[in-house]
């Protein structure tokens, strides 16, 4: 009796990896639209402009994403008529972002947002240095276009 109770502990466990390691596999559009969505809430349109896609490509993606149940939406009202749909990254969305980066790529990440940040707080006292750190965003952003 206690075999068997060890073997179906054994097998339900190798299941449940079997269908994290299934779940944790995401393709790179898939892990832009969830680091779109970790920093706040954004309808499809808006993430679609932020990755530079078509809002036609990237709506099957979040939908993809909802059913793996790493995004959810909500509808926030304006006004009576007026309503959008936003996307939400959830706690499992999170987990496999942070999954699927591996360590260095997370090691880039938090230098470049620091670095980011340290910027943006020494650009903001001289407008002259604000157009330079513009300037120089948009520079890298057109090499990391071209390469």
């Amino acid at each position: 009796m206690l075999k068997q109770n060890q073997k179906k502990t054994q097998h339900q466990e190798q299941e449940r990896q079997q269908s994290y390691e299934e779940r944790v596999e995401l393709s790179k559009r898939e892990i832009q639209i969830l680091s779109c969505l970790k920093e706040q809430s954004r309808t499809e349109k808006r993430i679609a402009k932020m990755m530079k896609l078509d809002a036609l490509i990237v709506s099957p993606l979040v939908t993809e994403l909802m059913l793996k149940g790493y995004i959810e939406t909500i509808r926030r009202r304006r006004l009576i008529f007026f309503s959008r749909e936003y996307c939400i990254i959830t706690a499992e969305g999170l987990d496999a972002l942070e999954q699927a980066r591996n360590l260095f790529e997370n090691i880039v990440e938090l230098i470049r947002e620091r670095a980011v940040e340290t910027i943006d707080n020494i650009a903001a006292d001289s407008p002259l240095l604000k157009l330079a750190v513009l300037s120089a965003k948009a520079a890298y952003k057109t090499v990391k276009v071209l390469v």
